[in-house]
């Protein structure tokens, strides 16, 4: 009787499954199909990202090769051409050689504007977008005006930017040739209390800080002639008689 019930219980249940099998067969067969075609996709798209990286480095590595022996202008185009056909982050690497080349080449108004496109790279690495600023800011800082600057470098003023110390020197630069000395104090300062700042920037904003002391106000008394304070004294030594005057001397 026991191997009765087994035989019936077991035809029920293929029975139960086959009549889930023709409700829902076609459908369990789509969703298997989906799954390995999904994971063809992902493998194949992860190789082919993976061949387009080792051609771009590979193409990278030729064109800067190239541009050892060529001129400023040639290497500058090497490297424009790159930058239109590479992908992800060797097309920033490769515009920003293009930059430094054209800077080279003496061409700022190009230079500047590749170093813009880079900034505006919304895919770009954070430190290059940075970077590509800082390297514009440079070029401008002797004909754009304070505000400008001021517009232009406020994003890398965070105190978690690591590019904050260069941005606070050309700040204070920008601010000496507008006469705006207490802000070339203020920004010098900043960069000395920063205990991260590399000692080179840290001697820069030492020079910057000595160079806005004769326009800072608490400046003026510290420095009036000896002369002057001496002469005071004098007169007000006279005024008060003889024994001012044996003080005085």
């Amino acid at each position: 009787m026991t191997d009765l019930f087994r035989e019936v219980e077991e035809d029920l249940r293929r029975e139960q499954f086959s009549k889930l099998w023709d409700k829902y067969g076609l459908y369990l067969i789509g969703v298997a199909a989906g799954i390995v075609l999904i994971a063809a996709a992902v493998i194949g798209w992860r190789t082919w990202s993976y061949s387009q990286k080792v051609e771009a480095s590979a193409r990278f590595d030729e064109v800067t090769k190239q541009a050892e022996s060529a001129t400023p202008e040639e290497a500058a185009a090497l490297f424009g051409g790159l930058a239109a056909e590479a992908p992800g982050g060797y097309e920033t690497l490769a515009r920003l050689r293009e930059a430094a080349v054209l800077l080279e080449a003496g061409d700022h108004a190009a230079a500047l504007a590749a170093y813009e496109r880079v900034a505006a790279q919304s895919g770009a690495p954070a430190i290059m977008r940075g970077m590509a600023r800082i390297k514009a800011a440079f070029i401008l800082v002797d004909e754009a005006s304070y505000d400008d600057m001021k517009a232009r470098l406020q994003p890398l003023l965070d105190p978690s930017s690591p590019w904050r110390g260069n941005a606070l020197e050309l700040l204070a630069l920008s601010a000496a040739k507008a006469d705006a000395w207490q802000d070339v104090n203020e920004n010098a300062q900043a960069i000395i209390d920063d205990p991260a700042t590399p000692a080179g920037l840290r001697d820069r904003a030492h020079v910057l800080q000595a160079l806005a002391a004769p326009y800072m106000p608490q400046s003026a008394a510290a420095d009036a002639p000896a002369s002057e304070s001496t002469e005071t004294a004098e007169e007000e030594a006279v005024e008060q008689g003889p024994d001012a005057q044996e003080e005085t001397e």
